[in-house]
């Protein structure tokens, strides 16, 4: 039965087939790398479980026909070395994708050390019942959710990760039911999502609140609308992208300025519609006074007015977000359009939170009934097992233009457990590695940072491409091996198969030296 078996996967029959689908597979995923990404492309085809299989059965064909050849002769030797090296390098390919890492990392000279880089994958954080943080995929990017196929993402418990609550919930999906147990569940997903800002009067909530509109010529006339309330905290100011700083205070005060040294507007109700402000051009002047509504104040920020549009007493601030058919861009002063999935939280007992829309990279809460459930999702993040620290970013110039010549950070590594530090420099074509040793290098055990990103107006950032690939020796051995046992086949002689028009070379060999 073992030899029945063996030959039935080591048939030729077998490896075409096999052959084909990958054939037919990577054709596929070089379309969708077309259409659409790298990213897509790896989701549906080359990291998919099924193409993974379909490399192991690759593999136990190969294994197989060299084994159909038992007892191995000389004539064999090329065969078998090839079919080797064709697994070997299957082997590290697979590794590669499977445990290998790609990711990049931002620094920025002054910040100290780093431990974490961002990948392209997305996942969810969410705290769990028990209090523990807790880190799933969630590809809704490559995969979004539907009304009729929603994404359910289990609760932890007590014990841990409700892992069998995804079977549960998987089997619900199939036959249409509802959870039976706490449930995060997502039905949209878009990347054309806009915020929409309002604050409205609410008599007793103690909240005084000012909305304003900020224009300016040289960026189209058109206008941004800045509403500040007291609470919460971070909704009290606005900042105009490091250009300068709007604050709602308690009262006004000389001499001050805004983050980092930023020029400051410093506005307060008074109570009965109007505002007192006191605002700080970028020369270092000065300038107070009161604005009723509708009445705007020259900045001294370029060109920049502000016009007063409302200032309540007492107030409330209202956050919507809506999609949008995605031809709304982003005016002026104003971040691009907003990615977000849309769900809520299902208690399994009949209870559930309303659906509502959740913004990537914002801490958010989904609630049901007074529970409440905190969660994150967005680009996943890796922990490296050491950090590393930008000291220096350069951009050399060609010689008599602003052409940049290159890009070179240098960069500090640190291991946390033995405090040793390695100084490298990444640049275009020159990757930084860590660790140094030569033998992680020529084992793909060391992680690799190249330049990947810098900012024109920002010198002291630089964006490094962070790269792992365990697999990359079992490649590269692989192909050795294939290429010895292809010039093993057609070049050394006494290791080639013999066939009929050999022995009629000898004949005619023998008979020429006869006559």
């Amino acid at each position: 039965m073992m030899w029945r078996l063996i030959h039935l996967f080591g048939s030729l029959k077998m490896a075409m087939g096999l052959f084909l689908v990958i054939i037919i597979a990577s054709a596929v995923g070089t379309i969708y790398e077309s259409r659409f990404d790298a990213q897509v492309a790896r989701y549906y085809v080359y990291e998919a479980p099924w193409f993974t299989l379909w490399l192991v059965l690759l593999c136990v064909t190969l294994a197989c026909a060299t084994f159909t050849r038992l007892p191995w002769k000389k004539k064999h030797t090329g065969f078998v070395v090839t079919h080797l090296g064709i697994i070997i390098l299957l082997i590290g390919a697979m590794i590669g994708r499977h445990a290998g890492v790609e990711g990049s990392i931002t620094l920025r000279v002054g910040e100290g050390p780093q431990r974490h880089f961002v990948t392209q994958k997305m996942a969810l954080n969410f705290w769990g019942q028990d209090g523990d943080l807790y880190l799933v995929d969630f590809p809704v990017n490559l995969k979004p959710p539907s009304e009729e196929r929603p994404h359910m993402v289990p609760l932890a418990t007590e014990g841990g990760l409700n892992v069998a609550g995804a079977f549960n919930r998987a089997f619900a999906s199939i036959l249409g039911s509802d959870p039976r147990e706490p449930t995060l569940v997502f039905d949209r997903y878009s990347d054309n999502l806009v915020e929409e800002i309002s604050l409205v009067p609410r008599p007793g909530s103690g909240n005084p609140g000012v909305k304003l509109r900020m224009s300016s010529a040289m960026m189209g006339g058109q206008g941004v609308e800045v509403y500040l309330i007291d609470r919460p905290a971070d909704r009290s100011f606005h900042n105009m992208e490091g250009l300068a700083q709007i604050s709602l205070v308690d009262r006004i005060r000389e001499d001050e300025s805004g983050q980092g040294g930023m020029p400051l507007m410093q506005v307060l109700p008074d109570g009965e519609g109007r505002i007192e402000y006191a605002v700080s051009s970028t020369q270092g002047e000065t300038r107070t006074g009161f604005l009723e509504t509708g009445e705007s104040v020259e900045t001294g920020w370029a060109d920049w007015t502000v016009t007063l549009e409302g200032a309540f007493p007492e107030a409330e601030y209202r956050q919507e977000i809506r999609e949008t058919n995605g031809s709304e861009g982003a005016g002026p002063m104003r971040d691009d359009l907003l990615t977000g999935v849309r769900g809520w939280l299902d208690l399994g007992d009949g209870r559930r939170g309303e659906p509502r829309w959740f913004i990537a990279g914002d801490t958010e809460t989904a609630e049901a009934n007074g529970e409440i459930v905190r969660f994150a999702f967005g680009n996943r993040r890796e922990r490296l097992p050491f950090t590393v620290e930008l000291v220096n970013f350069e951009v050399p110039r060609d010689e008599g233009t602003e052409n940049p010549a290159g890009f070179i950070s240098t960069l500090v590594f640190r291991d946390p457990e033995t405090g040793e530090q390695v100084r490298d420099t990444a640049g275009m074509n020159h990757p930084a590695r860590y660790p140094p040793e030569l033998h992680r290098a020529f084992t793909g055990l060391t992680y690799k940072f190249s330049q990947a990103h810098w900012e024109p107006d920002d010198l002291s950032l630089s964006v490094v491409q962070v790269l792992r690939d365990p697999g990359w020796s079992l490649k590269w051995v692989g192909s050795l091996i294939i290429i010895a046992g292809i010039f093993i086949i057609f070049y050394v002689r006494p290791y080639r198969s013999r066939r009929p028009e050999d022995a009629l070379d000898d004949a005619l060999r023998r008979k020429t030296k006869k006559t």
